[in-house]
């Protein structure tokens, strides 16, 4: 006789169902989170700890100035009176150029000499890949560095991004990064932090709201003793500004 009961959560029926509605809501949350991509300004960050075993001189494979850095590069490093710092300074800044690249298009691939960095002593500059220009901002601390790299000129952008000391278990950086993002882009936004998540398209995080994509690029990362995020938060704070007025004016509650 066949059973009328409610299939248990463990019962192959409910097994299925399950996986079923879960696969429809990531594709309902995937096709907007591509729609989303289209129309959204793309920004990258990357981090290096100056301190960090992997970043001493004497743990740098004698070719890897070689692999990484084209010919005006490496004249440069050769130049320079802090060579250390100018190598991890372009280091960072193509990491950051490829995370935007990345974004933009799946198919790019890391290779750093095609990642060209020009910069200046401002620290401001350009990273040339693949017959586009990425605006490039440097921010450097005693102990660090950190790139921000974006599509557009900065002067298009409104962008929040912070770095600060981390002294636990590496194995929690990731989380840890995530937390200090939440929090920082719900402080700009006027916006509970707990309503804010980070998703993952691929190894790209993308900042949500109620299950739908909000407009803020986002990029994260954490090396030895250091998380940063960097976000744009142009397109996102205006669409949260007028999703808000609305809300007002229509006498719902704030989220």
């Amino acid at each position: 006789m066949p059973s009328t009961s409610t299939p248990s959560p463990s019962s192959p029926r409910a097994t299925t169902r399950d996986c079923e509605a879960r696969w429809r809501s990531r594709n309902r949350w995937s096709a907007a989170w591509r729609t989303w991509r289209r129309g959204t300004s793309m920004i990258g960050n990357d981090l290096v700890d100056l301190e960090d075993s992997e970043t001493r001189p004497e743990e740098r494979h004698e070719r890897f100035d070689e692999r990484v850095f084209c010919t005006v590069e490496r004249e440069s490093i050769g130049a320079s009176g802090a060579p250390d710092r100018l190598r991890w300074i372009l280091w960072a800044a193509k990491e950051a150029a490829y995370k935007v690249a990345r974004k933009a298009d799946e198919r790019a691939v890391f290779s750093p000499p095609r990642f060209q960095v020009h910069v200046d002593a401002t620290l401001r500059g350009r990273v040339h890949f693949a017959g586009r220009d990425y605006a490039l901002l440097i921010d450097e601390a005693p102990g660090r560095v950190h790139a921000v790299a974006s599509e557009k000129p900065w002067e298009s952008h409104e962008c929040l991004s912070r770095v600060i000391t981390w002294d636990a278990e590496a194995q929690l950086a990731g989380k840890a990064v995530r937390a200090l993002a939440r929090r920082e882009i719900a402080a700009a936004l006027d916006l509970p932090a707990e309503e804010l998540e980070i998703e993952r398209e691929g190894r790209i995080p993308v900042l949500s709201l109620g299950g739908r994509p909000l407009d803020v690029d986002l990029s994260l990362t954490h090396h030895g003793r250091f998380l940063a995020f960097a976000c744009d938060l142009r397109d996102g704070a205006a669409a949260w500004r007028r999703r808000r007025s609305r809300r007002s004016s229509s006498g719902e509650a704030h989220l």
